[in-house]
């Protein structure tokens, strides 16, 4: 009986190996975590760069890194220190910028939408959100133009297939509580770009820490992942002028 359940065991243990290196990784999206070009059109005669994100989110904090290093060449950049929710999965806390204000210098736009609080349960302004996603998209309906709010009832509220290339759930119900996730969208009349969660080349996990305490802007502003980041973020940019 002994030997059974062994074998039992670890046939069990050698499935989940064969899942984990195998099968997951064709399994999770293709096009999640970095950019690509969802339309030829532009909708704007200048570059508009719009972030959708919450308060409390770790792919928005650290998104928000190289997003600030872009952003400080084409105006002035009001931001605070920040850190996201705790999450086991990355690590703890991450460390991010909270955007309060951009004064162009130049003729790109950059606007920001925060759709949930903190804690991921209510609107920023403390209202309470039975269903994130239904919650969240009339928020974004009420802040944004139409065409921004269209892009992200297509490709992270409706659309199951563009990032996975498998029939399963869109990026707003890969979550948990399903939410609209962190969503950075760039337009320009030579096309329009969509980033859904963080750049690969600066994972979340990197910035993470166990506990919360003094962020140093300067340190984190001057990692290679961050101005990896922003240099891909700039090569979008161009791409659309």
């Amino acid at each position: 009986m002994v030997k059974k359940t062994v074998s039992y065991v670890a046939v069990i243990l050698l499935s989940l190996v064969f899942f984990t290196v195998l099968v997951l990784p064709s399994l999770l999206p293709n096009d999640l975590f970095h950019f690509i070009k969802v339309s030829n059109k532009g909708y704007s005669k200048n570059v508009s760069i719009y972030l959708v994100s919450w308060y409390g989110c770790p792919f928005g904090a650290s998104l928000s890194w190289p997003l600030y290093d872009v952003l400080s060449h084409f105006g002035n950049v009001s931001a605070e220190t920040h850190y996201s929710i705790y999450e086991s999965d990355i690590g703890g806390y991450v460390p991010g910028l909270l955007f309060l204000d951009f004064i162009p210098n130049s003729t790109v736009s950059f606007h920001y939408v925060y759709l949930y609080n903190e804690y991921l349960n209510a609107s920023p302004e403390g209202t309470p959100m039975k269903n994130l996603v239904e919650g969240g998209i009339e928020e974004l309906r009420n802040e944004a133009p139409t065409w921004v709010y269209q892009l992200i009832l297509e490709y992270d509220i409706n659309d199951s297939d563009i990032f996975t290339g498998l029939s399963m759930v869109s990026p707003a119900y890969m979550g948990n509580p399903p939410h609209i996730p962190t969503t950075l969208i760039i337009t320009g009349p030579n096309g329009t770009w969509i980033l859904i969660g963080y750049l690969n080349s600066l994972n979340p996990s990197s910035l993470a820490v166990s506990s919360e305490g003094h962020i140093n802007k300067n340190y984190i502003l001057s990692l290679t992942s961050v101005k990896e980041s922003a240099s891909t973020i700039m090569s979008v940019i161009n791409s659309v002028q």
